[in-house]
Formats: structure tokens, sequence, C-alpha cells
């Protein structure tokens, strides 16, 4: 069927104009579709980024403030001494040092409402805990052998590694996560890390702020840590990662860096997925919300059944139209196959409508009755009118040219040089005597050797060329019009021989080539003499351009009818190329024929 309907190529461009419609109507409402459900996708994540945002920055305030928080402990020298005396010996309830400690830790706490309890980490493997609703320390057994310091590096640890610390460890709250600093002393100019104070927080500020925010019950918020430990989970669920959708930390740059939302799968279902991150501190927000909220909207189905229409619409305009020309198209067809035949008295029938299709067949009609009448005539005209130009274009070099040879014999005669003006009056004589001959076409070996009668001619006017003749001993034997060097060799002696120089070179050569398949011989006349001016060059490739015999002028007269002859015979691929010679200097042209023999060249008589 698709085949039958783009049988044509008009029907095959109304086809492809088709496709191209409902492609661009379909490519649009993906398009539009799409740019629709992220407009609405972002409109109704917007909040949650700003949630999560929030998160970061209470995080953020958090740390940033911590030097704030422990003021009480560096506002003066002897407390913090107190600190690090702790944090060297052994823990002693009844000493003044303790309570002193208390105190301070007491005040902290009062600081921050927020802070639910501070737990004191030394290097040598003890671990103290002050809980603000006791108002005292504990001495807690460490639950590991060793623990890893990472002196003056602030860190937030979340709910599970608090409780790895120790067994006996007593929870200020349901879910808190620490910020740990770093206690040291200096000894000399160098500082010794005593361990850490660890700020324990709950994460209530956190569950306040999605409670304002007013966010969808199923959307989960959590704040994590490049190992994947949970600092805040808005669920509640603190040891299943698994349920979570954590960030890739991997590409994190810089300070910050946040993504945007992006569409993972979890347990089989859909969700959308973001985060904001700090690597200094190395703790990541993030949110995941069901994507089933974000459905395809009205505007969606409109735009989906206004794209059907026009698609649909479309193909049946092609199909009428193109069932309703059918029948006379193929009317058409076949008067044209029938003319096509040779059958120049056919007619097509002229149909009563007068459509486009009426005005074609009555075109076509009048076609063929001129045609008729004017093929023969036409044929015989165009075989004489060659043949015509031919000899007169071919005629028309040999006064020229005997003007110039006796010219030259006239000037040695009135030198007193007899003896080259009558070798000068036998190369001409020669070269008549060929001219005599009424044969268009002569061998390129033949052409050649006029040439050469010409060049001598020229050797006793001046003295000072030399000239070459390259050209394999295979490729004189093929035909070209009689006199075709001969002007150009001619144009060189006359406008680019250099008199006052002694080296001026002339070069003909002839090369066989191929070019799309085709045999062709390439000639190039070269010389060394005067350089052509742009302008000039111009205004001779414009002389090349045009008809030799609509012309009354003589400047570039013999490389027009050259050029003309050449197209005649052999084609437009025939005329002549002008240039520049090589290293810009000189003056260079070029033309091609193809490799046929002198009998095979004549046009055939009308």
């Amino acid at each position: 069927m698709i085949k039958k309907l783009a049988s044509g190529y008009y029907s095959k461009m109304l086809l492809i104009c088709i496709i191209t419609v409902c492609t661009v109507t379909v490519s649009l409402f993906l398009l539009s579709s799409r740019l629709i459900k992220e407009q609405e996708k972002n409109d109704f994540l917007k909040d949650y980024d700003i949630v999560i945002s929030n998160l970061s920055a209470i995080l953020t305030a958090r740390q940033n403030s911590m030097a704030n928080t422990l003021a009480p402990v560096f506002s003066s020298a002897s407390r913090y001494q107190t600190l690090c005396r702790l944090y060297r010996e052994d823990f002693s309830p009844d000493s003044s040092t303790n309570y002193s400690i208390v105190q301070m830790l007491g005040e902290i706490c009062r600081y921050d409402q927020n802070l639910r309890g501070i737990l004191l980490l030394t290097r040598t493997g003890r671990l103290y805990q002050y809980s603000p609703a006791y108002d005292t320390i504990t001495p807690l057994k460490l639950s590991q052998n060793t623990y890893k310091m990472e002196p003056y590096q602030l860190r937030v640890l979340s709910d599970a590694q608090i409780d790895s610390l120790s067994s006996e460890y007593e929870k200020p709250g349901d879910h808190v996560y620490g910020l740990t600093g770093t206690v040291f002393d200096y000894s000399g100019d160098e500082l010794i890390p005593f361990g850490q104070m660890i700020l324990l927080y709950g994460v209530s500020e956190f569950s306040n702020a999605i409670a304002d925010s007013h966010m969808n019950e199923a959307g989960v918020f959590t704040i994590t840590d490049k190992e994947d430990h949970i600092i805040y989970n808005s669920a509640g669920e603190y040891t299943s990662p698994e349920d979570l959708i954590l960030p890739d930390v991997t590409s994190v740059e810089g300070n910050t860096q946040q993504t945007s939302a992006v569409r993972r799968m979890l347990h089989g279902e859909p969700y959308y997925h973001a985060w904001t991150g700090s690597s200094r501190y190395e703790y990541y927000t993030g949110y995941q919300v069901p994507a089933s909220p974000v459905e395809n909207s009205f505007s969606q189905i409109i735009l989906a059944s206004l794209a059907l229409f026009i698609c649909l619409s479309s193909i049946l305009l092609y199909v009428v139209t193109l069932r309703t020309s059918d029948r006379k198209i193929k009317t058409i067809q076949a008067g044209m196959g029938l003319v096509g035949q040779n059958n120049l008295d056919y007619r097509l029938p002229v149909p009563k409508s007068n459509d486009e299709f009426t005005q074609i067949i009555s075109s076509f009609n009048g076609m063929c009755d001129e045609l008729q009448r004017n093929v023969e005539k036409a044929y015989l005209y165009e075989i004489s009118q060659k043949k015509a130009e031919l000899y007169a274009m071919q005629t028309s070099i040999n006064p020229h040219f005997l003007y110039n040879t006796l010219e030259q014999i006239r000037v040695q005669i009135m030198k007193g040089q007899y003896s080259d003006a009558s070798q000068m009056l036998l190369l001409l004589s020669k070269m008549y005597r060929n001219q005599t001959r009424r044969n268009l076409y002569v061998s390129i070996g033949e052409e050649l050797n006029l040439c050469e009668n010409l060049i001598n001619l020229y050797m006793y006017r001046y003295g000072n060329f030399d000239y070459e003749f390259i050209i394999g001993g295979s490729l004189k034997i093929y035909g070209i019009p009689k006199n075709t060097l001969q002007p150009l060799i001619e144009n060189y002696f006359v406008h680019g021989l250099v008199p006052d120089r002694d080296d001026n070179f002339l070069t003909v050569s002839v090369q066989p080539v191929k070019q799309n398949g085709e045999n062709w011989l390439e000639f190039y006349i070269d010389d060394d003499g005067y350089s052509i001016s742009s302008e000039d060059l111009a205004a001779l490739e414009e002389k090349l351009s045009q008809p030799v015999l609509n012309r009354n002028e003589d400047n570039g007269f013999a490389l027009s009818n050259v050029n003309t002859r050449l197209m005649l015979v052999f084609g437009k691929d025939s005329g002549l190329h002008v240039s520049r010679g090589f290293g810009n200097h000189g003056f260079r042209v070029t033309f091609r024929i193809p490799p046929m023999l002198p009998e095979t060249l004549g046009i055939p008589q009308a």
C-alpha cells in the first residue's frame, strides 16, 4: 500500500512532507509534554528543595556556632586546664577538679537548649558522659578496644555511632546526633591532643522544621555522612539504609554541592531524589518522595489529542488527494509513453474539466505539434551551422598569420639578411602547402611539426629563447583541429616574449589523464615571459566565454577562435583555461581533448 501511494516523485515528496509534519508534530508534543511535566515536577519538588536546604543550614549553623557553644570552656585558662587535667588523669568523683568540670559542662548545656548532653573521650581510651538531667559526670566503658581519633576535624556522629561507643551509654533522647571537637594543649610549640568532646543534640529541631513546611507525609528527609551513617531520618528509621536512596557523593567538589531531583527506583517503585551537602563537614541532606503524585496534567491530554488530530488529518488529506489525481496522472503518463516511442502523431485526449491537469494536457499537445514541425529542421540546421562556423573560424586564422610572417620577412630583407629571408620563405611555403589541404583535422604530431616551423620563423627574428615539446610518441597519432596550437604559440611571441632576456623559454606538453572514468589528453602551453595582470586575466576569461564570430575586435581573437573551435568539436569541457605560470610568473594556457583519431573527428554531412 505504501509503495503504491509513493510510486511517483511528487507523491514521494508529498509523502515526505506528511511524514515530516507528523514527525515535527509528535516531536513538538513530546518536547512540550516533557517541558510541562518537568515544570510540574519542579513546582511539586520546589518546597522539598527548600526543606533540605533549611535542614542543611540548621546543621551547618550548629557546626559554625560550636566555638560559641564552648565559650564556657575557653572563658578562662584555669577552666580549660582543669578540663585538660581530666583528660590526662583518671576520674575522681569527689575531687574539686571534677566539680569544676561539672559546673562548666552545665553552663554549656544551659547556653544551648537543644543540647542533650556531652561525651568526653580521651586518647587513652576513657569515656565519660555528662547528663544535664542529673548534672553529673559518669564514667563509661568503651565497647571498642581502640577508637580512632581524628584530631582538629569537625565531625558529625550518627545515633548508631554514638551507641556503639559504650553499652553503658544512656541515650538522652529517642534519637540524637553528635558534633565532635578536639581537646588539646600546648607543649612548647607542639600541639598535644588529649581527646574529643562530643556535643549531643536532639533531632527535634529537624522534625520541627519539616512540620512547619507541611510536606507530603510520603516524603522522607535524611541526613547522612559520607559513610552512609544515618544522622537523621524523618521516618524514624535509623537502622535500615536499604530502605533509603542515599546520595552519590563521589562527584562532590568544593565546599558544597546540590543536585537536581532525579528519578530513581527503590524496591520497584519510582521515587524522586535530590540532596545537598557539604564536603567540609562531610554530611549530606536529601529527600526521597514517590513519583506517583506527579501525574499527567490536563494540558498534556489536550496536547496529545491535538497532535493525533493533526497527524490523522494530514494522512487522510494525502490519501484523498493522491487517489483523486492518480487517474489523470496515469492518462498523461500513458500518452507521454507513446510519444516517447517516437509516435509524434499521438495527442492526449483533453478532459472537459478546467483544472491544472487539463492545462498540462493542452500544453503537452501543443508541444508535440511544435516538436513534430521543428525536429528535422532543427537537427539539420544545427549540423550545418556547426560545419559553417568551423570552416569560417579556421579560415580566419590564415590572413592574420600571413600578415605577421610577411612582416618578419620584410624586416630581414631590410637588414640585408637575404639568406635568412630565403629560409623563412621556405618555411612559410611549407606551412601554406599544408594549409591548402582541405582536411580540418590533423594528428598531434603533424600539428607539432607545423608549430616547429612557426617557432623556427621566429628564431630568425629573436635569438633569445628556447623551447621544448614534451609528449610521448604513442600520443602523437591522436587527432586535433588544424591550427589549434599555432595561435597559442604565436600569442607567446606577440605578448609574452621579453626582448631583454636571454633565457626565455616556451614549453608545450601533452599528457594522458583520467577523470570521472573518462580518458583525456591534457595540453599545457607554458612560458616564463611577461605576467598577465589580474584585471587583464579577468577580461581575457570574459572574452573566452563569448562566441568569436559575434565580436568585432582584434585583441584576443586568436585565443577566442581556438577556444570556440575546441568547444564546437569536443564540447564545453574542452575550452581553454588561462592563468599565470609557475611561481605566479609568465602565462599558461591549458585545455583537454578526448583521445580520438583524426579520421573519427569529422562532422556528419547534412
